[in-house]
Order: structure tokens, then sequence, then C-alpha cells
């Protein structure tokens, strides 16, 4: 506030000031006065106040992006459960990891998790289903034609058991069906194979049975 202001200010404070003011009225204005300047002044202390909290809160916002690394970027997945883990890769793959004894268990779980990461899939247990114009045929661990191309596994020494799904080798209006033989169809073929893959249409109805695949010999 400039010497001006000051002047105005003090003015315009004595207008309704006279000699013949007594001088409660005075003291009592001049107490009136001095709380609203005090309530301004807080006002603005509260005001500044708000805003320091909210800047850097727009500096660090909680939707930044995620740093590079393994993931993707959007749609990007890294889960870890009792049965499973699944991450998304650079390359755009994911890969999922077994241990041995969990192997046939969740599969609610990984169908949810492989989804949401963009990969069409539907999973099943003790079903198993093709689409129109299958004709049924499966290699000996189970999988139809061109499931190689979007899925591989390998299993390691310790009993875990990887798989890499490749959502960009996914034919468009398709996607890949799981079905995983249920504990007594597993023991109808001595645990091979253990479960069934094929391509079917992502959408429209299916051809399904219980009947599991027949059983394979490894020479």
């Amino acid at each position: 506030m400039n010497d001006h202001e000051v002047l105005d200010a003090l003015r315009n404070s004595l207008d309704t000031v006279t000699m013949s003011t007594p001088v409660e009225r005075i003291e009592a204005a001049g107490r009136v006065r001095r709380h609203r300047r005090v309530l301004v002044g807080t006002a603005g202390v509260a005001a500044a106040a708000a805003l320091a909290v909210a800047v850097p809160a727009l500096g660090n916002p909680a939707t930044a992006p995620p740093s590079a690394g393994d993931s993707a970027g959007a749609g990007s997945v890294h889960i870890r459960t009792a049965a499973y883990s699944v991450d998304t890769k650079a390359d755009g793959t994911l890969v999922a990891t077994w241990d041995k004894s969990a192997y046939f268990s969740d599969h609610a779980g990984l169908e949810k998790a492989l989804r949401r990461a963009g990969f069409p899939v539907l999973i099943k247990e003790g079903v198993f289903c093709k689409g129109p114009h299958d004709d049924g045929k499966l290699s000996p661990s189970g999988s139809g034609p061109g499931v190689a191309n979007v899925m591989r596994g390998e299993r390691a020494g310790d009993g875990r058991v990887t798989f890499t799904f490749v959502p960009a080798a996914m034919p468009a209006g398709k996607r890949l069906f799981i079905g995983y033989l249920n504990a007594a169809q597993l023991a109808s073929v001595h645990m091979n194979p253990g479960s069934v893959e094929r391509i079917v249409p992502a959408d429209g109805p299916l051809t399904c049975t219980t009947t599991p695949p027949p059983e394979h010999h490894y020479h």
C-alpha cells in the first residue's frame, strides 16, 4: 500500500467521525475494522496454503507414466500369485510361469490376467472346445493348428513350466482356447497330455465336449 492509499484509507475511516461523536463509538468502530483486517488476512493465508499444496501435487501426478523396463506400456501386467506369474515383456509378449505343484490351479485368475494384458483367451477345465470347420486334430502335446504361433512352452528341470504368449500373432477375430484336463481325465490319459489348446473364433458358438484327447506315449 503506497502513501496515497494510506491517506485515503485514513480519510475514509474518519468520514463518520465528528467532534461530537462519543469516544465509545470511535473505539467500537476501530475494533470492528481491526477484526475485518484479521479475517481478510487469515483468508489470504489459507488461500496461499491451498495453492502451495496444489502445485506440488500437479507436478507429481498419481497417474504419471510408469518408468521404462520390461513393461510394454498400456495394458502391461506384472502379476504374482501362489499359482503362477504373468509378465509383459518389452517385445509385447507375455510370459506365464507356473510351479509344478500349482500348474492346474487358478485358471480363472490366469484367464483374467492374460485378458487384462490384451491377449484374447478362453480357459476351461474338464471341457474341450473347437470352432466351426475344425477337424479336431491335435499334436501329441494337445495343440491344434496355429497354436505354436501364439503360444510356446518349456518345462525347466526344477519342475517350473513357462509359457510365452504372442498377442501380435493372434489372427484377427480369433482367440486361444485352453482346456485343462481335470483330475479324473488326467488319470485316464496318465497325465499325457495335460491340456488342449486350439485357435477358436472370438465370437460365435463353439462345439465342446468333456471327452479328453487320447493318451499320448512319448517315444
